[in-house]
């Protein structure tokens, strides 16, 4: 009964939160991705402290998302046949210990700028196996009926964290400059330990567990993986949306990345001035996705998504043609907004259209196109960045993004109520489904 009032209080929010697995994978989440933005802004803060070298900050987004590139799409056919819990626990102990140790070589002043890349390399290997696997788990803990309210309200916590990380970094980075000097992301990087350490713990607590493990040969997930594909490739809903995401985060979400160096070299700021910039970001971010988690409907979301792609490059176009600090900031809220505003749709349109079959290596394959063509975009336009200015590389990718959404937009558009109808409809059967067994069974409440 209790359950019935918090989810009506509250929207599709509160009937996701009201399953009880999901509500304690939730928390633990909200714990953990404070520490993964402490660890990707003090990562930007010592890899541009070590170099002083725009291509270099690049550098980090990009070998922390490459194996989601190169490992990701193997991920899910694993994952299906691993289980879903397990691979997300191992991947989270894997976190856990190069937190530490990137924590104990800052603080011994070991740390060079190839040590550094190939610690967040190895981060990035861990979770390219961990992001389809936690993706999964959210519908499977909540169902298909909640799950736009599930996606968008995880989302709406990684970017709240957006928000409170940052502003936590900061304070950290300040005190710990003021204790041990330069070793200050060490304490950063501690704290992301820390954060993981908790999230283990609460897949310990969740009820559902993996069915057993199936007996798979490195033929059969090849094979696996491969359908995969074929499956995105005849899928026209999944394709384009798919197509005009990754050149949307290739373009434009590298700003993300590239902020310690924009702060530095066109603001004239240190720690506070990006910390102010990285919160505005988050807080347009924070806005909205509630307002998507409290919507809960995937109505309106295929328009929504070209909508919010078209501001977003907008708003960085002016982010990167204006001298004045507080233009900029006030650019970084709507940007925020509209980008996590295109990241909810267009996750959720996906998981909403994909065959239960193939919900693990079309995640996989989602989830490792998007992130690695952000920290690539965010190399390539921090190279060009190297030779004609931060300002100009990012301006020159949100004209590019702003070109390809006139292009890919219009059919999104007129698709729309036919892909709304896809994300409402019956699923398990469509898109030429090969049909296998689920790995995971849903919670109670």
């Amino acid at each position: 009964m209790a359950s019935s009032r918090f989810a009506s209080y509250f929207g599709g929010v509160g009937k996701a939160l009201s399953v009880r697995d999901y509500r304690i994978y939730w928390i633990g989440q909200l714990v953990s991705v404070q520490g993964t933005w402490m660890n990707r802004v003090a990562s930007g803060v010592l890899m541009y402290h070590i170099t002083q070298s725009s291509a270099w900050l690049g550098a980090v987004a990009f070998l922390y998302f490459i194996p989601l590139c190169l490992i990701g799409p193997i991920a899910g056919p694993i994952a299906d046949n691993v289980g879903y819990r397990r691979t997300a626990m191992a991947s989270m102990v894997v976190a856990v210990v190069i937190a530490f140790l990137m924590a104990g070589l800052t603080y011994y002043d070991l740390m060079t700028p190839y040590i550094l890349g190939g610690l967040i390399l190895i981060q990035g290997l861990g979770h390219a196996f961990d992001f389809p696997a936690r993706q999964v788990l959210i519908q499977l803990l909540v169902g298909r009926e909640n799950m736009p309210a599930a996606i968008a309200l995880n989302t709406t916590t990684f970017n709240g964290a957006a928000l409170t990380g940052p502003a936590i970094a900061a304070v950290v980075l300040s005190y710990g400059q003021t204790v041990i000097g330069d070793a200050a992301p060490a304490l950063c990087f501690a704290t992301y330990g820390f954060a993981s350490a908790w999230f283990i713990i609460s897949l310990l607590r969740i009820r559902a567990r993996d069915e057993p493990r199936r007996a798979t040969t490195a033929a059969q997930l090849y094979g696996e993986l491969l359908e995969g594909f074929a499956y995105i490739r005849g899928h026209e809903t999944i394709r384009t949306i798919l197509i005009l995401w990754v050149v949307a985060s290739f373009f434009v979400r590298a700003y993300v990345d590239l902020l310690p160096g924009i702060a530095a070299a066109v603001f004239g700021q240190g720690v506070g001035g990006l910390g102010i910039l990285l919160a505005a970001s988050g807080a347009g971010a924070l806005v909205l996705s509630i307002i998507m988690a409290v919507r809960g409907s995937v109505k309106g979301m295929p328009r929504l998504l070209v909508i919010s792609i078209v501001i977003d490059a907008i708003a960085i176009l002016v982010f990167s043609a204006t001298p004045n600090f507080w233009i900029a900031t006030a650019m970084m809220v709507i940007a925020g907004g509209f980008v996590v505003t295109a990241a909810v749709s267009a996750q959720t349109l996906v998981q909403a259209t994909v065959d239960l079959n193939y919900r693990g290596r079309v995640l996989a394959v989602y989830l490792s196109l998007v992130p690695s063509a952000q920290s690539i975009g965010a190399f390539v336009i921090g190279w060009i960045a190297e030779r004609t200015g931060l300002s100009f590389g990012v301006a020159a990718g949100a004209v590019v993004t702003l070109i390809v959404a006139l292009f890919l937009g219009p059919s999104i558009w007129r698709r729309a109520k036919e892909i709304e109808t896809q994300a409402t409809g019956p699923i398990g059967g469509g898109h030429g489904a090969a049909h296998g067994p689920a790995t995971e069974t849903k919670s109670n409440n």
